[in-house]
């Protein structure tokens, strides 16, 4: 697969979807921030605090962070896998993958459980996938209906033309 092909469009509806979700997300786990990133490192939703760091550098380096533990992980025969990271100044990262395509990186303080943030992500998580798959539903039912319409509208056009 090329890279072109390996990229997932996303369309404003659904990111809105995404960021009512990783808001909510926020309200009930207590985190500062969390973000919502591609596998290649672009930004794809956003919650909570902003970083004085460029939020676009951060997701490429979550992106990485992810991809590295993935590597370990997958050397180690774990299927599922987390990854927290201790930032330093009582604040912490935990990274989890979101299906294939996506993971979510959650910056919450040391006062915080990492168990509830966890928990509550994994949700976040479920939600977040079950958006993308209605889309993904919809985009194909849509596809068939307009491929319908062309077959109708051509075959109507060669009629015009030949008669």
């Amino acid at each position: 697969m090329t890279q072109e092909q390996d990229k997932t469009v996303f369309y404003a509806k659904d990111i809105h979807q995404m960021n009512l979700v990783l808001g909510k997300f926020l309200q009930k786990s207590g985190a500062e921030t969390v973000l919502l990133v591609d596998h290649g490192g672009g930004l794809i939703a956003r919650q909570g605090e902003t970083s004085p760091t460029g939020e676009d550098t951060i997701a490429a380096l979550v992106a990485g962070t992810f991809a590295a533990s993935q590597a370990m992980a997958e050397m180690l025969g774990a299927e599922e896998f987390s990854s927290l990271v201790p930032c330093g100044d009582d604040r912490n990262l935990l990274l989890l993958r979101a299906g294939d395509r996506a993971l979510v990186a959650v910056a919450f303080g040391d006062d915080t459980s990492v168990t509830l943030i966890r928990t509550y992500a994994l949700e976040a998580i479920r939600r977040i996938l079950a958006i993308l798959a209605s889309h993904h539903a919809a985009t194909d039912h849509d596809e068939q209906i307009q491929g319908q319409r062309f077959d109708k509208e051509i075959d109507g056009a060669l009629s015009d033309v030949f008669g």
